[in-house]
């Protein structure tokens, strides 16, 4: 993993987390010394995350998230449903023990981050799963647009967010392996569409 792709992984999740807030006008220079890296990977990824719609830039200033309202997480949750459920179903069908190892791996990391309250390794490990989902059941392209519309789906006003939410949504992961698993597509689908909900929650 490259310098720019390890600071893009820990900014999102400082965005994911709650740590950057939409209140707050933030600098490269600043987020470069909270996370112990050189400015240029991290002004890469910060140019990056404004090209995927995440923040925008604030002439002079430094960058600030785009406000996410409840409209935008229902259009983004509908756009995310329509290439979740199709993946899921590929997945169904192949049954590939390849994917399915890899996809409880990461549903399992999930369900013991959530378990031990580390917010920052259960959206890693969750982003982690439905990348694969996405990536697996139809290709880098499907997974690269999920995964950005994910970014933006960030929830709002995360620290207030039930711990509870966490543990059941990292459960529901690893029931959607087992369904995967049987070839059960009907219920895979209904799991991953209640999954994607936890944004709206």
């Amino acid at each position: 993993m490259s310098l720019r792709e390890t600071a893009l992984d820990e900014i999102r999740t400082a965005i994911a987390v709650g740590d950057l807030g939409e209140d707050r006008i933030f600098s490269a220079a600043g987020l470069a010394k909270t996370l112990g890296m050189s400015l240029s990977p991290v002004r890469e990824a910060m140019m990056s995350l404004v090209s995927d719609g995440t923040v925008e830039a604030v002439p002079n200033r430094g960058y600030r998230l785009v406000p996410v309202t409840h409209a935008d997480l229902d259009e983004i949750l509908q756009l995310r449903l329509l290439l979740a459920e199709p993946a899921v179903r590929s997945l169904c069908e192949s049954r590939d023990p390849g994917t399915l190892r890899d996809l409880r791996t990461a549903a399992e990391d999930a369900l013991a981050a959530a378990g031990a309250a580390d917010r920052k390794s259960f959206f890693a490990a969750d982003r982690r799963f439905h990348f694969l989902v996405l990536s697996r059941g139809l290709g880098e392209r499907a997974a690269e647009i999920g995964l950005r519309l994910r970014d933006q789906s960030r929830v709002a006003h995360d620290e207030e967010k039930p711990q509870e939410a966490d543990r059941e949504s990292a459960a529901q992961l690893c029931t959607l392996v087992g369904f995967v698993e049987a070839g059960d597509a009907e219920a895979a689908v209904d799991l991953v569409d209640d999954n994607l909900r936890y944004f709206l929650t």
